[in-house]
């Protein structure tokens, strides 16, 4: 079955997942813009809950099928740090429906997510900082674990980043950073990383950070998250230039309360290859097949594609330059 708007409460109901009101009336809701998914807020007598079905393909790109494994994985993410960090940073698992890869989550509540703050120009360096700490916990908590690197493989989905978010780039000299970058990941498993890091899946609106969103999850190496939520909070800086300096004190802010909390666990070179990775997805936002809405200016996008390239390709780049490009 496909669970939609009109049959999602009846699915709840029969399974004593949410109690019918005396009414019979409920608000569904959907939630999210992405294109793997189906995801629903279902809310009832005063209680709700988050309904999740993978699709088996792309909604832009019906022909192209994608492997529904990956809610199972999520669903074991979702279990991992509910156990590593305080009750409520991540959903709670309530349900899953395996032959249906159908998920039932408690709901984080309507909060505004970290990207909605900053696409309406809200930006607090102290959020980055918490971002960062979060970050550095979930990364040295799972680190070097064997039963965790053969738990959470997730190789599909991280073939499928691969051929779509990496390899898009025609820029022979870019492209050939972007498939380095490729097979570092693919060889180096060091932690439990959550995969899709931005700033989309973030809630940082209180003191500490809640998150959601890991079909991505996998074990490997630590720069992948950094470079993710770092691309994201620099996009912004380019296309609001009078936010800028505070954005990019925030990034610092982020990398260094990052580095701090890995302490001695922080690789040689991460910091560089986060930056290759931030690089490389600010161009996938602006020129791959999932572009973020709020950047339309080509000029934006020129600026955009300038500063990345000395991101990808120069070895003495820091954190702490990323102003100066």
């Amino acid at each position: 079955m496909n669970i939609d708007k009109d049959n999602v409460a009846e699915y709840l109901y029969t399974r004593d997942l949410l109690d019918a009101p005396p009414e019979g009336s409920c608000t569904v809701e959907g939630l999210g813009g992405g294109f793997l998914n189906t995801v629903l807020r279902v809310s009832a007598d005063g209680r709700s809950v988050v309904v999740k079905q993978a699709l088996d393909a792309l909604r832009l790109f019906p022909d192209l099928k994608v492997t529904t494994d990956r809610i199972v994985y999520e669903t074991e993410a979702l279990r991992v740090l509910g156990g590593l960090f305080p009750s409520g940073t991540v959903p709670s698992v309530l349900h899953f429906d395996d032959a249906h890869r159908i998920l039932v989550m408690s709901d984080l509540g309507k909060r505004p997510s970290l990207e909605t703050e900053l696409v309406e120009e809200k930006v607090d360096p102290d959020v980055a900082g918490r971002l960062g700490r979060f970050l550095s916990e979930l990364h040295r908590q799972t680190w070097d674990d064997p039963e965790l690197r053969e738990r959470f493989d997730n190789e599909a989905m991280q073939g499928l980043r691969y051929e779509y978010c990496f390899y898009f780039v025609e820029d022979p000299e870019l492209n050939r950073v972007a498939r380095r970058l490729a097979e570092t990941f693919t060889e180096t498993k060091l932690a439990l990383l959550h995969g899709d890091f931005w700033t989309a899946s973030v809630i940082a609106a209180e003191e500490r950070v809640h998150t959601f969103d890991l079909e991505f999850v996998n074990y490997g190496h630590p720069a992948q998250d950094a470079g993710f939520i770092m691309a994201h909070y620099l996009l912004h800086a380019y296309n609001s230039p009078r936010d800028a300096d505070t954005i990019f004190e925030a990034v610092e802010r982020l990398w260094s309360a990052y580095a701090e909390g890995m302490g001695g666990l922080l690789p040689d070179g991460t910091e560089t290859t986060a930056l290759r990775q931030a690089g490389l997805e600010m161009l996938f936002r602006i020129d791959g097949i999932n572009q973020v809405g709020y950047i339309t200016d080509d000029g934006v996008k020129a600026r955009i594609r300038q500063a990345a390239r000395p991101m990808m390709l120069d070895d003495g780049m820091t954190v702490a330059g990323l102003s100066q490009i």
